[in-house]
């Protein structure tokens, strides 16, 4: 929508006819101040002495129709009956005239008021076109050169003048032309200078444009570190906070300020990862300088120090997923005779209880290989998600029943809560249930006691500040470690001596498919919990 007014602002430039009005009326101000003036002039003593002198009757008339003609001219102008360039025209004739009348009655082009003309002339040219400029230039010369010819036709006055009219009418002209080309450039250059503005701001809209887009976080801070700018991307990575702008770093995001601090003792050293236990992953912040040495800023770019990772992750799972599909067939050939062969031994009566404790453990590890070959072959897969509209609270009642019934815990060790409770989002079913069944084995798997102890709670529902919604899967265990948290979503990574260390890794493969955030965050007084963010589209 902001494109679209800026694309209109590039041709609607404000109309010159409204400037021209404008000045029309400024003009017609000043006719009546002059024309207030010259009567005050008549009524009292402050007339200049050489006023009305030759002719004082046709001085004193002229002097009150000049006011009444001024003010009736004023009043017009507000009707905009006429347009701008009649009122003018009939303005600079009456002018032309009732200047004549005071030369004749004051003594001539000698009394130096022939000058009052030149303003009418200078606001035409200003305004006006330039044919209405010369044609101002041409009435006032005419009217002075009548009113000589006439007095001195009349022998009313004896000196003509003639030089001192010649030169009066030149001038009219000269600041006529000269106006008329300085309103025309400054005309040009104020269009110019329009549409530079609104190239300047349409580019400046299309920077922001482009700026929102990247998937680059970008911060730009003041020499004071508040936050002046911050793009979508950079709002996303620092945990949405609510509120950014104008706010130091410090309040917004701390771990940021600890680099800016380190990159401010080492300016060669650009590149800082930030470790952080909050939801989201950890980030890798690059900064520059803006501004002179006096007042300088600071431009950070933000991103998910765990992509280039997950990219070198990738290319190797990819790779030995294709190596293990493509020896699956001879691995599991062996390995299901082995099962079947250590079946059977088993079921011997004459197994004594060291060798039947060996084939237990033939069966467990003959067990865990199969398990690694199917999680190895599923990192090969590719997850095209299918979203469905999905009520949490029955789908999660129904994923608590069957945990339940696999894990034999009691419906008193497993709370739920949904909040509201018609939360609902689009997603994969199928994929959705993968990963939350995952998290939920994984928190029985590792919970060091008995299950009788055991207490799973899983809350749903929707965010109070950015109303995304969300699923909170938490246990009473020991937690994970703090040295082993920027890990447990790496392939092949485990505490266990029994775990391949695919589970969570596979779990966020499909979060990061179902553009769903996984994070793990630590509990207070020991225990774990797992949170899945939805998009904002989830409804």
């Amino acid at each position: 929508m902001r494109a679209n007014y800026l694309a209109r602002r590039l041709v609607e430039f404000p109309d010159n006819r409204s400037e021209i009005r404008r000045l029309l009326r400024l003009y017609l101000i000043y006719r009546v101040i002059l024309a207030s003036l010259l009567t005050l002039f008549l009524f009292t003593d402050f007339e200049p002495a050489f006023l009305g002198t030759a002719a004082p009757a046709v001085h004193g008339l002229t002097v009150i129709s000049f006011l009444a003609l001024t003010i009736a001219s004023l009043a017009l102008s507000h009707t905009d009956l006429l347009p701008a360039d009649i009122e003018y025209v009939f303005a600079i004739m009456v002018d032309s005239i009732i200047i004549a009348f005071i030369l004749h009655t004051s003594g001539g082009p000698s009394s130096g008021l022939g000058i009052l003309l030149a303003v009418s002339i200078a606001i035409a040219a200003l305004g006006m076109p330039g044919r209405i400029a010369l044609l101002s230039a041409s009435f006032a010369t005419l009217a002075v050169l009548t009113e000589s010819l006439y007095s001195f036709g009349t022998e009313f006055r004896y000196d003509p003048a003639f030089t001192q009219i010649a030169m009066l009418g030149l001038s009219y002209f000269a600041l006529a032309i000269l106006a008329h080309d300085l309103s025309s450039r400054a005309a040009v250059s104020e269009k110019l200078a329009q549409k530079q503005g609104v190239d300047i701001a349409n580019l400046t809209e299309l920077n922001e444009h482009i700026i929102q887009q990247m998937e680059t976080g970008i911060v730009v801070l003041d020499h004071d570190w508040n936050i002046r700018m911050m793009n979508d991307a950079a709002w996303s990575l620092l945990s949405m906070p609510d509120t950014a702008i104008g706010h130091g770093i410090r309040e917004v995001f701390p771990p940021l300020e600890a680099a800016i601090q380190s990159w401010k003792q080492n300016p060669n050293y650009r590149h800082h990862i930030i470790h952080t236990t909050s939801e989201g992953e950890n980030l890798q912040a690059q900064f520059a300088v803006l501004g002179d040495e006096n007042r300088q800023g600071t431009l950070l770019f933000i991103e998910d120090a765990s992509r280039e990772a997950e990219a070198a992750q990738q290319i190797k799972l990819a790779s030995l997923g294709r190596l293990t599909a493509s020896i699956a067939h001879e691995i599991r050939n062996p390995l299901g005779a082995i099962s079947h062969a250590n079946q059977l031994l088993r079921e011997s009566d004459k197994l004594q209880g060291p060798d039947r404790r060996m084939t237990e453990i033939i069966s467990n590890n003959a067990a865990r290989l199969n398990e690694v070959i199917e999680n190895v072959l599923a990192l090969s897969r590719r997850y095209t998600p299918q979203p469905e509209h999905l009520i949490l609270l029955p789908w999660l009642t129904q994923i608590v029943e069957e945990i339940s019934a696999v894990t034999s815990l009691s419906s008193d060790q497993i709370l739920l809560q949904v909040t509201p409770g018609d939360t609902a989002i689009d997603v994969d079913k199928k994929q959705l249930s993968q990963i939350v069944n995952s998290l939920l084995e994984n928190a029985v798997k590792h919970f060091p006691e008995t299950l009788e102890s055991m207490q799973l709670t899983i809350t749903a529902g929707r965010d109070g500040s950015s109303k995304q919604a969300y699923i909170e899967i938490t246990d009473n265990g020991r937690g994970i470690q703090a040295d082993s948290v920027s890990k447990i979503f790496e392939p092949f990574y485990t505490t266990r001596n029994d775990g391949t260390g695919l589970g969570l890794y596979v779990a966020k493969m499909l979060c990061d498919a179902n553009n769903i955030r996984i994070a793990y965050i630590p509990v207070t007084g020991g225990g774990s919990c797992f949170r899945l963010r939805f998009p904002d589209s989830a409804q």
